[in-house]
């Protein structure tokens, strides 16, 4: 894990300059922010509803394994409607290693997951467990959250807006880039604290955007 410069929105807009998805907000909701920003490699888990022969154990096999530093990832869990991520998860998570998780589903416990100040991402929330229909697919494969792809090895950054993915061969790239970009903002608006009107004050963004366009 490692901490970013560049905020999670400035790192969107130059994936976005760059024809390139990633950002993973919407749909996901930072639903316990982050304290600060951090970038970690995913570990990515794919579930899926069943109404029956449902298989949650490969789940916490993962959760008693080493996983520090990692985020974790899990797609597909939107059709199970229930919470699949709660206080318990959060708790075995924490002792494997993760520095937090973006759900593709309902998760539960804010009061408890908040007082353990562990950063959780998800669709939403809901009171009521998965029922035994929640199934683990797979792990450690390529998932899909709203469109956007996440394979193991890719990086997710997190901070108290939101969450976004860059690709394992593109990540000091692209932070770097985004870093430039939030800079440039930064110019635009201690020019506009200083009296310059927006017109002229947002050369400075203007000209880093050009640069950076695909």
């Amino acid at each position: 894990m490692n901490v970013p410069t560049a905020s999670v929105s400035a790192i969107a807009d130059v994936l976005s300059l760059r024809k390139q998805d990633g950002w993973l907000t919407p749909p996901l909701s930072a639903i316990v922010p982050a304290n600060c920003r951090a970038s970690a490699e995913v570990v990515t888990v794919q579930m899926e509803r069943r109404e029956s022969g449902a298989d949650f154990k490969p789940m916490y096999e993962l959760l008693s394994g080493d996983h520090k530093g990692k985020v974790l990832v899990i797609a597909g869990a939107i059709d199970i409607r229930g919470a699949i991520w709660g206080e318990i998860l959060t708790s075995a998570a924490m002792q494997a290693g993760f520095v937090g998780v973006a759900v593709d589903g309902f998760v539960r416990d804010l009061p408890a997951v908040t007082a353990l100040g562990f950063p959780m991402y998800a669709s939403g929330t809901a009171v009521v467990g998965p029922l035994g229909h929640a199934h683990v697919v797979s792990v450690g494969t390529v998932v899909n959250i709203g469109g956007c792809e996440i394979a193991p090895g890719d990086h997710v950054v997190l901070d108290d807006s939101g969450c976004v993915r860059i690709k394992a061969n593109e990540l000091q790239e692209v932070l770097l880039a985004a870093t430039e970009y939030e800079e440039a903002e930064e110019k635009v608006l201690s020019a506009i604290t200083s009296g310059e009107r927006l017109n002229s004050a947002y050369r400075h963004k203007a000209d880093v955007v050009a640069r950076l366009r695909r």
